[in-house]
């Protein structure tokens, strides 16, 4: 069921971020949602849960172009910290970038067919939720 969805976001951009948030409200997500600026916060977020026993989010948006942790140090780590997540995650990839090599490391992380360009609209949201 959609609102038991426990959803994340981690982006920088604060345009994204509320495009994004609207575009799940207009498709109906009544959620939980957790938004972190940047992929070391999210990391250390998801370690105390974790360490808690809590579950992890079932969705991840992350971006690529970030401060402090960029999206790809972010799937690098999270990747290695939690190997049997990734195996039945939703992670998705947000970007603006048009450069081939971004489509192709995605492709690396089994995740070429999670790789959404901004901005992520509901259109686009009801594909990846449906």
């Amino acid at each position: 069921m959609r609102e038991l969805l426990e959803i994340c976001i981690i982006d920088d951009d604060a345009i994204a971020v509320f495009g994004l948030k609207r575009g799940m409200k207009a498709i109906g997500l009544q959620n939980n949602l957790t938004v972190f600026e940047n992929g070391l916060d999210a990391l250390e977020d998801f370690e105390e849960r974790a360490k808690k026993g809590d579950r992890l989010p079932s969705h991840i948006f992350v971006d690529l172009n970030m401060p402090i942790m960029d999206g790809w140090s972010f799937l690098e780590d999270f990747t290695k910290a939690y190997p049997s997540y990734t195996s039945h995650s939703h992670i998705f990839i947000m970007t603006s970038s048009i450069n081939p090599e971004d489509m192709a490391k995605a492709r690396t992380y089994g995740l070429s067919q999670n790789y959404l360009e901004k901005p992520v609209g509901a259109e686009v949201l009801e594909a990846v939720f449906s």
